[in-house]
């Protein structure tokens, strides 16, 4: 039940954040945002999420993962509550500071009590991304749904709201950790410092490509499709996220048991050729290949995030809430950095130009990870089980 409930937990919290994701296209039809406009919306809550990451990712690991896991309920509702109010572009940058208060406060304690209370066949980094894959695209789906049974634009936030409002009934079985100094001591043997800072140097980059891939489908493809086919229906973006995370599901599951730290590699190969080819389909019109982009991009971010999760559980035995922040700190700021680079470079140039800058970039990260591999010590390779 503690790990059913954290699963659900961290699915709630995490549609949360993504359910105005299919929704960009009636902002910027219906209150004339421009593109900039909905790239520092989509990235902005970064600057709350990535303080309260670095600062407080290890305060569940001191007063208890309940009570942290319930402040970042409460922001995360309160973000969503003014979402369903907002009627200007400062209401929704305000809205989403809150967010990311609450996916910064409660996801490293979530993650750390699902990886603990997992029992299942699957690898503990496989069964982290695939329900990371899932709230990726329930947000974005649900919110579309209800925007089409006629909730209108802020109303299409209450599914939402009353999801993670829910949650906070299952916080009482969520796994705890202990407050007291006598009683803190660790039950597992954790890794020295330099074994954990060696692996996550392959873990960290690994989670920010995989997550920045995302993000700069999510920033493209959702508008392309829609003006593509001269629609303004929020389904078609919803479509576009859940065929990414399908793919990531399948292979994800596909390749469960192959080792971290070669997959991971691969993955974040796959992606950003995706995102290469995005390009060409998407400037050339030629559907087939934003097809092929959507399950590259998919299927190698989700199994590079994979990657990631399962070497951040393994090194992170008796300090996971502390070590899953900092992996989160990486993925965040690549679910939001490229996107908001994009927007501020396309001020002074092209949405086009601003695009392939910054895959680049991206690119060339992906191209130093091999070197990253072969530091990680061999104790921290080991195939031992994350819980």
């Amino acid at each position: 039940m503690r790990a059913l409930a954290a699963a659900i937990t961290l699915v709630f919290m995490t549609s949360g954040s993504t359910a105005m994701s299919s929704l960009f296209v009636i902002y910027i039809n219906q209150w004339g945002l421009s593109s900039a406009d909905i790239a520092v919306v989509f990235s902005v809550y970064v600057g709350t999420l990535l303080p309260v990451l670095l600062l407080f990712g290890g305060l569940a690991e001191r007063f208890g993962r309940r009570p942290v896991t319930i402040a970042g309920i409460l922001a995360m509702v309160l973000g969503l509550v003014l979402l369903s109010l907002a009627h200007s572009l400062p209401w929704l940058i305000v809205a989403r500071l809150f967010q990311g208060v609450g996916v910064g406060l409660s996801v490293g304690a979530v993650t750390a009590a699902l990886a603990e209370s997992y029992r299942g066949k699957l690898p503990s980094g496989t069964m982290l991304q695939s329900v990371a894959a899932f709230g990726l695209f329930t947000g974005p789906v649900i919110s579309a749904i209800a925007f089409n049974l006629g909730g209108g634009l802020n109303l299409s936030y209450v599914p939402a709201l009353v999801m993670v409002i829910g949650v906070l009934a299952l916080t009482p079985l969520l796994a705890e950790r202990a407050t007291t100094p006598a009683a803190a001591a660790a039950v597992e043997d954790v890794y020295s410092a330099d074994v954990v800072a060696r692996a996550l140097r392959l873990a960290l980059p690994l989670a920010f490509v995989s997550w920045a891939a995302l993000s700069l489908f999510l920033s493209l493809v959702p508008a392309y499709l829609a003006a593509a086919l001269h629609a303004l229906n929020p389904a078609i973006g919803a479509g576009a996220i859940l065929a990414t995370q399908i793919a990531s599901l399948v292979a994800t599951l596909r390749l469960g048991n192959a080792a971290p730290e070669r997959s991971g590699i691969l993955g974040a190969i796959v992606s950003i050729g995706g995102l290469a080819i995005l390009i060409v389909g998407t400037s050339a019109n030629i559907w087939l290949l934003v097809g092929l982009a959507t399950v590259l991009v998919g299927a190698g971010g989700g199994v590079a995030s994979a990657a990631a999760f399962g070497i951040a559980g393994r090194i992170g035995r008796g300090q996971r809430t502390r070590v899953f922040a900092r992996m989160y700190v990486a993925a965040y700021a690549g679910y939001s950095l490229p996107t908001l680079a994009i927007g501020l470079i396309a001020v002074h140039a092209s949405f086009a130009v601003a695009f392939i800058a910054v895959v680049a970039v991206l690119a060339v990260m992906t191209a130093t990870l091999p070197l990253l591999r072969e530091r990680i010590p061999a104790c921290a390779r080991e195939l031992a089980p994350a819980a």
